[in-house]
């Protein structure tokens, strides 16, 4: 059998940006945390390979409103799974916004992968109305 010369190495490194693991195991452990986040009033769904997106609906600008509609991206926040540690185990990480609009998004540890209810315990707080009084 001829192997092509620009073939990838068997067991080389996949330079795309995905968590190691099997996609079922990010996937189950998105399905639980998108389930949990429903479960405190937050709206989420899987977006991408190895992300989910979680939004309150409370902060979204009113249908009724263009301009809210067209500024106000709303309560919302990317989670990634990616590993972390020394021993590469599968971690949510929250996705932070560079410096600038060409740097790669920040990542930083949020909980173990299958730490589902201190995930979305974390993330409802994020993403949290708070009403202010006028006292």
């Amino acid at each position: 059998m001829t192997v092509p010369p620009d073939a990838p190495t068997p067991g080389a490194a996949d330079a795309r940006p995905h968590p190691p693991g099997s996609q079922r195991e990010w996937r189950d452990a998105a399905t639980a945390l998108i389930a949990a986040l429903d479960q405190r009033g937050l709206t989420a769904k899987a977006w991408g390979y190895g992300a989910v997106l979680a939004v309150n609906p409370h902060g979204e600008p009113a249908p009724d409103n263009p301009l809210g509609q067209v500024m106000s991206p709303g309560l919302r926040q990317e989670i990634r799974c990616r590993p972390h540690g020394p021993d590469g185990a599968l971690w949510w990480h929250w996705v932070w916004t560079g410096p600038t609009r060409k740097s790669e998004p920040e990542l930083e540890p949020l909980c173990p992968l299958w730490d589902t209810e201190h995930a979305a315990d974390r993330i409802q707080r994020v993403l949290a109305l708070t009403e202010t009084s006028d006292r």
